[in-house]
C-alpha cells in the first residue's frame, strides 16, 4: 500500500468465522466499542443503536444460512431437497424411477399328444398356432384384484426345450397297449408387472432444439415404443450423444428339421438355442427420459434439425447441427478442428418436426403389485393353457426415496458401465440377457507378452523386418504402445462355456450365434486399447469312487444310495467354476455327516483308475482328449472317439494337502453322466 494512503487507514480485525446470530451480534458491539468509542455508547438492549446491530446480524444468520444450506444441497451425502438429489444422480449417470414394478416367474403349462414312434417323446407340431409360441407382453390377471396385471417378458416357446425348462412329464397313458399318449409341458418365464397398452400422442410442428414431451401420468415403469406418422421408429439411448443402439431379432425354428433360422429365413444351427440375434445400428432417432420432480415422465430429443429434408446414407446432409461427422468436402479437413466447438459441428440426434409421435409406455407397478404365490391364474385369449406364479412377486414400491437414490446414485457411477478390471468382463459376460445366448461359465485373463510376441512372429513370418525384432525390442514397443493397441493381437482372453439340452458343458463353435453376439455386446463395453479373444474353455470331466463303513445296524443299500446323492449335488455344475479347486476332504466330511456312516476309508477323484487301492474305476476313461503338450493353445489330439468327455487330467499328481489343484490351462470340473460315473463300497 503506497505510504500518502497509510495515514488515513485504519485496520480493523474483522473475525469471518462468526455466522450464527449471537456471534454476529457480540462481533458489531465490540466493532463498535472499538471503533467508535465516543460516538456511541448506549448498548441497552432498548436501544434504537442495538436495534440497528440485532438487525445487521439477523441479516447476517439470514445469508449464512443459505449460504451454507445451498453448498449443502450441491453435495450428494448432505442434500436433502428431493429435486436437488435427483439433479445430482443425473449428473452421476442414475436415472430415477417413477415406481418399481414386481417381478415374479409364471409358469405356463398344457398337454400334448405324442409323435406316436419310437422313442415316444410330445409332438410339438401338433400344438396349435397361438399356443406354439405365446409372445412378449401376454397379460396374466391377478385373481384378487383384476387391476393387478402381470406381462411376460419374453416368448413362452413350448416347441424349442432347453437345460433351464422341465421336462416333459407323462400325464395320459393309452388303454390298450399301456404306452404314453399325453405328455404334460412346463415352460417358466419371467413376468413384470404393468399394462403397456398405454399409449399418447404428440402433435409436433416446427422443430424445436431438445424437444421435451412429457407424460402426465406418475407410474410409468418404462418406454415401449416411440414411433411417427412416417412409420420411422425412435429409440431410447442412456444419451443424447450415443448414436449407437441394439437391435434385437427373433430366431424362430422349423420343427421339422434341426436348424434354428433368422426370421428373415438365414439358416444357422447352433449346439446351444439362441433365441435372438444382437446387431447394434447407428441413428439419429434417439431419445432420453427423465423422470420429473412430480414422478411424470419426460421424453427429451436431440438438436439435428435437417434444412433439406434430405438424408446421404448415414450422414446429414446440410444440417443446422450434424452428427458426429464434420460437415464439408474431406478436402475440407486440414482446417483447424476445435474439440471443444459443442453445437456448431457436433449434434445430439434429431428431433421430430411436422409429425405426430405415437409413444406406447407400460404403467403399473406399486406395493400392490406385490402378490402371493398363485395369485395369477388368469389369462386371456388362450386355450388349453393354464398359468400361475410359482414365486411370490416382489421388488414392488412406489418409487425411489430420496435415501435409495443417493445410495444408488454411488453405485452407478463406481460401475461406470465399462469393463476395466477381470471381474468386470467377467460380470458383464454373465450379465448378457439370456435372449442372446446362455453363457454357462467365463474365465477373463490378460494375454502375456509372451504370448503376444509368438501371436506377432507368426503374423509377421512374411514380412522381412518381424524376425528382425528381439524380445526386448518388441516389450519396449509394447511399452509405447505402438504394437499392443494396433488391432492385430488379442490383450484379453475370455474362455466361455455354455450347457446342452441336458445341463452337460459344452463349447460352442466360433460361428455360432451364441458368439456372434457376446462379440457385439462386449465390444460396446470394452477399452477402446483392449482387443478380445473369446476361446473355449476346457472341460474336465471325471467320476467319482468312494469306500465307506457303515454302522452295523444300518441298511448297506440305503447308506451308498445317500452317498451317491451327496456326491453328485456337491458336485451341482452350478457350483463350478473355472480353475476352481476341489476340497476332497470336505466331502469326506459331508459324507461322514450322513446317517449310518461310521468312517470314509477313501475318495477318489478320477478318469480312469482308483489310485488309493491300484484298481481300475470305470472300463472307459472319462476323456476324450489330450492336450497338445507343445502349444495348449492349438487342437487337441483325439483319444476316445465320441465318448462325449472332455480333456485328460492327472487327478493322482493334482491331489494334494487333501484337496485336487486346479487346471493351469482355464478349466471346469465337471461330474457328467454322475449316475454312471459314482461309484462305491459300503462296507
Amino acid at each position: 500500500m503506497p505510504s500518502h494512503f497509510k495515514k488515513d487507514f485504519k485496520e480493523s480485525n474483522v473475525n469471518y468465522l462468526n455466522k450464527d446470530f449471537s456471534s454476529l451480534k457480540n462481533t458489531l458491539m465490540e466493532y463498535a466499542k472499538t471503533y467508535f468509542p465516543n460516538t456511541y455508547k448506549d448498548f441497552n438492549e432498548t436501544s434504537p443503536g442495538m436495534m440497528l446491530i440485532e438487525m445487521s446480524a439477523y441479516v447476517g444468520d439470514v445469508l449464512s444460512y443459505y449460504i451454507d444450506q445451498q453448498y449443502k444441497e450441491m453435495m450428494l451425502p448432505l442434500a436433502e431437497e428431493r429435486r436437488n438429489v435427483i439433479n445430482i444422480a443425473k449428473m452421476l449417470g442414475y436415472k430415477t424411477k417413477a415406481v418399481n414394478p414386481a417381478y415374479t416367474d409364471l409358469k405356463f403349462t398344457q398337454t400334448v399328444g405324442t409323435t406316436g414312434i419310437e422313442p415316444i417323446v410330445p409332438d410339438y407340431a401338433a400344438l396349435s398356432a397361438g399356443t406354439r409360441r405365446i409372445s412378449p407382453r401376454t397379460q396374466v390377471t391377478s385373481i384378487s384384484n383384476t387391476d393387478i396385471i402381470f406381462e411376460t417378458l419374453d416368448y413362452v416357446d413350448f416347441t424349442v426345450s432347453s437345460s433351464a425348462d422341465i421336462e416333459p412329464v407323462a400325464t395320459g397313458w393309452d388303454d390298450s397297449t399301456g404306452l404314453v399318449n399325453e405328455f404334460t409341458i412346463t415352460r417358466n418365464i419371467k413376468a413384470i408387472s404393468g399394462n403397456s397398452q398405454k399409449s399418447k400422442t404428440f402433435t409436433i410442428g416446427s422443430p424445436t432444439k431438445f424437444l421435451k414431451l412429457t407424460i402426465p401420468q406418475t407410474n410409468v415403469i418404462e418406454i415401449m415404443s416411440v414411433v411417427d406418422s412416417n412409420s420411422n421408429t425412435w429409440y431410447e439411448v442412456d444419451y443424447l450423444s450415443q448414436d449407437m443402439v441394439s437391435k434385437e431379432t427373433f430366431r424362430i425354428d422349423d420343427v421339422t428339421s434341426d436348424a434354428y433360422q433368422l426370421a428373415d429365413g438365414t439358416e444357422n444351427v447352433d449346439v446351444v438355442p439362441v433365441p435372438y440375434s444382437l446387431e447394434y445400428t447407428r441413428t439419429t432417432k434417439r431419445f432420453i427420459t427423465e423422470v420429473n420432480d412430480d414422478d411424470t415422465t419426460s421424453l427429451i430429443f436431440g438438436n439435428g434439425i435437417l434444412r433439406s429434408g434430405q438424408l446421404l446414407g448415414e450422414k446429414y446432409f446440410q444440417t443446422e447441427q450434424a452428427g458426429l461427422t464434420i460437415p464439408g468436402e474431406p478436402s475440407d479437413f486440414d482446417v483447424a478442428l476445435n474439440p471443444l466447438i459443442g453445437d456448431d459441428k457436433a449434434t445430439l440426434g434429431e428431433t421430430p418436426a411436422n409429425t405426430i409421435l405415437t409413444v406406447t409406455y407400460r404403467v403399473g407397478g406399486g406395493l400392490s403389485a406385490n402378490v402371493p404365490v398363485g395369485d395369477l391364474t388368469t389369462i386371456s385369449g388362450l386355450t388349453n393353457v393354464s398359468v400361475t406364479n410359482t414365486v411370490p412377486a416382489r421388488g414392488g414400491s412406489s418409487g425411489d426415496t430420496i435415501e435409495e437414490i443417493r445410495h444408488k446414485a454411488k453405485a452407478h457411477f463406481a460401475s461406470q458401465n465399462r469393463c476395466v478390471t477381470k471381474a468386470d468382463y467377467e460380470a458383464r459376460v454373465l450379465s448378457m440377457p439370456a435372449r442372446f445366448g446362455n453363457i454357462a461359465k467365463v474365465y477373463v485373463d490378460r494375454t502375456s507378452p509372451e504370448q503376444i510376441f509368438d501371436a506377432a512372429a507368426a503374423l509377421g513370418s512374411a514380412d522381412e523386418d518381424a524376425d528382425l525384432m528381439t524380445y526386448d525390442e518388441f516389450l519396449a514397443t509394447m511399452g509405447a504402445g505402438s504394437l499392443a493397441t494396433q488391432g492385430d493381437f488379442p490383450t484379453i482372453d475370455i474362455y466361455t462355456l455354455s450347457y446342452d439340452n441336458n445341463k452337460n458343458l459344452v463349447n460352442v463353435d466360433d460361428n455360432s450365434q451364441l458368439l456372434i453376439n457376446l462379440k457385439k455386446y462386449i465390444d460396446r463395453h470394452r477399452i477402446i486399447t483392449d482387443e478380445i479373444a473369446i476361446k473355449k474353455g476346457y472341460i474336465v470331466n471325471f467320476g467319482v469312487v468312494f469306500d465307506v463303513v457303515s454302522q452295523r445296524s444300518a441298511n448297506k443299500s440305503d447308506v451308498k444310495l445317500k452317498c451317491i446323492n451327496k456326491i453328485i449335488n456337491y458336485f451341482s455344475i452350478d457350483k463350478m467354476q473355472f480353475r476352481q479347486p476341489i476340497y476332497v476332504s470336505d466331502l469326506e466330511y459331508e459324507l461322514m455327516g450322513i446317517d449310518g456312516v461310521r468312517a470314509v476309508n477313501h475318495v477318489t477323484l478320477t478318469q480312469d483308475t482308483d489310485y488309493n487301492d491300484n484298481s481300475t474305476a470305470f472300463d472307459i476313461p472319462l476323456y476324450d482328449y489330450i492336450v497338445d503338450p507343445v502349444d495348449p493353445t492349438q487342437n487337441f489330439v483325439s483319444q476316445n472317439i465320441n465318448s462325449g468327455y472332455g480333456h485328460q487330467y492327472d487327478f493322482s499328481t493334482a491331489f494334494q494337502g487333501g484337496m485336487i489343484l486346479p487346471s493351469v490351462t482355464p478349466s471346469v470340473f465337471e461330474l457328467k453322466n454322475p449316475n454312471q460315473n459314482v461309484k462305491g463300497v459300503v462296507r
